[in-house]
């Protein structure tokens, strides 16, 4: 039996800072490809150890209520969703400057198609987006 229930920022069980950092960094229902600089620098999502900007990030194009089956009855380990999603990947484009908070500028995109996502749960919550799959070719290692 799920017993996770959101309740304002908190969450009932142990996994709570992992799922807050997930569903903080990747998703955004109704995320346009336009907002990829605004929503990263008001997130503060960049690599905390160095403040050096992420290369790359991906916004899940979800209702919350999608986002938070993505792993209903998945205990743990990664799954690839059945659903087909759309999402917004935000690509750093002055990464040559190895540029630093809050100098980061993206360029977002958005794949034609929508496609089933990679990501690993803990506690039948989300916490690390691994990628997506297009047909038998498997992205997991590009898309961040």
């Amino acid at each position: 039996m799920n017993t996770t229930k959101e309740m304002g920022n908190h969450f009932t069980n142990g996994y709570s800072n992992a799922y807050q950092k997930f569903k903080l960094q990747h998703f955004k229902e109704g995320m346009r490809i336009s907002e990829c600089d605004s929503v990263i620098r008001d997130r503060n999502i960049f690599d905390v150890a160095t403040n050096l900007c992420k290369p790359t990030n991906t916004f899940i194009n979800a209702p919350l209520s999608q986002f938070l089956a993505l792993c209903r009855g998945n205990e743990a380990g990664r799954i690839t969703t059945n659903n087909l999603f759309t999402f917004v990947m935000c690509q750093l484009t002055n990464g040559a400057d190895q540029p630093r908070q809050p100098d980061c500028q993206y360029r977002g995109s958005s794949p034609r198609f929508a496609k089933r996502l990679i990501v690993d749960c803990k506690e039948r919550l989300p916490v690390h987006f691994v990628g997506y799959k297009m047909g038998v070719v498997d992205f997991s290692t590009i898309a961040q």
